[in-house]
């Protein structure tokens, strides 16, 4: 028997096979044709549940924001204080970033900013829950006296993505510039001098 499209395994194979196509042939080569092809499946089958690029798209944003949720649960479950918490967030982050390594390319793109709406506003609206979520854990290691408070947990926030986005954005495009786990370590030693109180 066949695995059901609407099963966690087959929404999983589905996103890597649209990410790997953006990947290498851009985010304006991804199809459903193309993608059922990638996951060997009929496109037929493939479109009953996606009509199109921008719902396969949403389903792999919405895959991944699934995934970031849990990740921050278990940070929260975990975290010995605010800034620990904040630090397993950073690490089951960047585990995200080497699992959805096109997603800055879809981020980024003009499909997302303009063509697709909808893909826009639900991009808006998780980066507005992963910016809650962050700033009051930073407002909590403030009050605690593990974070500075000199500078505003806006800021801070501005300084903790780009921990995540820009190796992000190398690991997309020139992954032999990077190493992942060397930089994964660096950056959170630098985030926690910068910031502590």
């Amino acid at each position: 028997m066949t695995e059901r499209l609407d099963s966690p395994l087959r929404r999983e194979q589905i996103a890597d096979a649209a990410l790997d196509i953006v990947v290498r042939h851009g985010i304006g080569a991804v199809t459903v044709r193309r993608v059922a092809e990638a996951v060997g499946i009929s496109a037929a089958a493939l479109y009953r549940h996606y009509k199109n690029k921008a719902e396969i798209l949403k389903a792999v944003m919405e895959e991944h924001q699934e995934f970031f949720m849990v990740n921050v649960r278990l940070a929260r479950a975990e975290g010995t204080g605010p800034l620990d918490t904040i630090r397993r967030l950073y690490l089951s982050s960047m585990t995200l970033v080497e699992r959805y390594c096109a997603l800055p390319v879809v981020f980024l793109s003009d499909v997302l900013w303009f063509e697709e709406t909808q893909l826009r506003d639900l991009k808006l609206k998780h980066h507005k829950i992963l910016r809650d979520i962050i700033i009051e854990l930073i407002t909590a290691a403030q009050q605690k006296g593990e974070i500075r408070t000199d500078i505003r947990p806006e800021e801070i926030f501005v300084h903790f993505i780009g921990l995540i986005a820009m190796p992000a954005l190398i690991q997309a495009r020139t992954p032999h510039d990077l190493d992942m786990p060397r930089q994964t370590t660096a950056n959170w030693e630098l985030f926690a001098h910068a910031v502590a109180a």
